[in-house]
């Protein structure tokens, strides 16, 4: 079994990648993992966890298994995603590891481990811990260690946050509609937003209703309307571990990712802290994004799908903004030591948005104009297994022939999900009739070399 997807490892809870005696094994590969990295101690690893009713059960078994190789445990208790990955960046924790299934509902959970300096493990480094499991000996762990709980994880991680935060223009007087999805940023979203002084109206908190139940940045409707209803200056919307954002403005108007990388850059490049003058996004950002950043003079720099490989495009170019259009924005972190950590914080990406446009003296509705929104449409074909796209034919010959159709004037991708055997495919372009014409034929030529389900 393939462990880890595009994000960390995601399952039902208890069954498939996620049985205890799976996460307990999973516990001491991470637990072998980390002491590599820590000189000859004893590793120290921080465990979190959103609001699911699966995640107590599921940090113990991973706890049982981590303690079991020798590694010192710390429960920072409901926390959101940033909140681990700035724990490994700048608490000195050799591991973090959150226990969270992002945006999908309530009976998933998942495990999503990050390495010294916030970061997520590379493809490689996942490797070395899925070899380390295959190499464990068949003894079993006992299903008894309890992590030590510190005092404050979550306050911790929201008065830093805070206090990063803050040097920014004030939120003073602003009126913010918040979605929490309840999920792990329910407490620390509205601390930190009225701790910058903005007046703060939060929907869905964490016990409200089932994580991403009807709510949060994969259900824009209900707070939009909020945002209207309220008369609020702007709204935020989280996904329920707290790494994503959408926003919306005092018209009600959906700000997407695209829209938040390209207001940050406007804002930071206008400051002369965008070096190289690049933003990075993956390749299911919109074209409108790419023609925003070239009126500004900025260049787009494209990577696959997933936040992780954002970030690793980041630190190459040595960028400090990227992101991806669901709202996932990367922004560089200043660390203790001097360095800076690359982060996928919704929190933070929300609030920078906030000051950019206090800033840049626009309203978000206007800044939102900025950016064109090209037709993109998204077809997902369920298979009963993967075909190598490398090795067929009548497929690249069908993406050949819609790209050269639409030259400059549109994108064609077709790729494999990274947690689902399902062919997407994704044409973008200025002509909405051509754009949908071009998937029917796409699918068709995929749906003829697809076994059926």
């Amino acid at each position: 079994m393939d462990l880890f997807g595009t994000d960390g490892i995601r399952d039902r809870a208890g069954e498939g990648r996620l049985t205890p005696t799976r996460v307990m094994a999973l516990g001491r590969a991470l637990a072998r993992f980390a002491a590599r990295r820590a000189l000859g101690r004893a590793p120290r690893v921080a465990l979190g966890r959103d609001p699911r009713p699966s995640g107590m059960e599921l940090l113990s078994q991973l706890t049982s298994g981590l303690a079991a190789e020798g590694a010192e445990v710390d429960d920072l208790g409901l926390v959101p995603t940033p909140a681990i990955a700035w724990a490994s960046a700048a608490w000195g924790y050799d591991l973090g590891v959150m226990l969270s299934a992002s945006h999908n509902p309530e009976a998933d959970n998942g495990i999503k481990p990050f390495t010294l300096g916030g970061r997520k493990l590379s493809v490689e480094e996942e490797g070395e811990v899925e070899s380390l499991l295959g190499a464990l000996p068949a003894d079993s762990v006992r299903h008894a260690a309890h992590a030590r709980v510190p005092t404050a994880g979550a306050a911790r991680y929201a008065a830093e946050t805070q206090a990063f935060l803050a040097d920014g223009p004030s939120l003073v007087g602003l009126h913010v509609v918040l979605d929490l999805a309840a999920g792990a940023m329910s407490k620390a979203a509205v601390d930190v937003l009225k701790g910058l002084g903005a007046r703060v109206e939060a929907l869905h908190p964490a016990g409200s209703r089932p994580i991403n139940a009807g709510c949060g940045s994969e259900h824009p409707r209900a707070w939009l309307d909020a945002v209207q209803e309220a008369r609020a200056d702007a709204g935020l919307a989280f996904d329920g571990d707290g790494d994503r954002v959408l926003v919306a403005d005092g018209e009600g108007g959906l700000l997407d990712g695209d829209d938040l990388l390209a207001i940050l850059a406007e804002d930071l490049a206008a400051r002369g802290l965008l070096p190289g003058r690049v933003v990075v996004a993956t390749v299911m950002s919109n074209l409108g994004l790419e023609e925003r950043l070239g009126s500004l003079g900025l260049v787009l720099e494209r990577t696959p799908v997933g936040d992780r490989h954002v970030a690793e495009r980041m630190r190459a170019l040595a960028a400090p903004l990227g992101g991806e259009a669901s709202g996932h924005v990367v922004l560089a972190r200043p660390l203790p030591a001097g360095q800076a950590a690359l982060l996928g914080d919704g929190l933070v990406a929300g609030v920078r948005v906030l000051q950019a446009a206090r800033r840049l003296r626009r309203s978000l509705a206007g800044l939102r104009a900025q950016r064109a929104r090209y037709p993109q449409v998204l077809r997902n074909l369920l298979a009963h297994g993967r075909r190598e796209l490398e090795a067929w034919p009548e497929l690249r010959a069908a993406i050949a022939a819609e790209e050269q159709a639409f030259g400059s004037a549109g994108r064609v991708l077709v790729r494999w999900s990274g947690t689902e055997t399902l062919l997407r495919i994704m044409v973008e372009g200025r002509d909405a009739a051509a754009v949908e014409a071009a998937v029917a034929r796409l699918e068709q030529v995929a749906r003829a070399g697809l076994a059926p389900v």
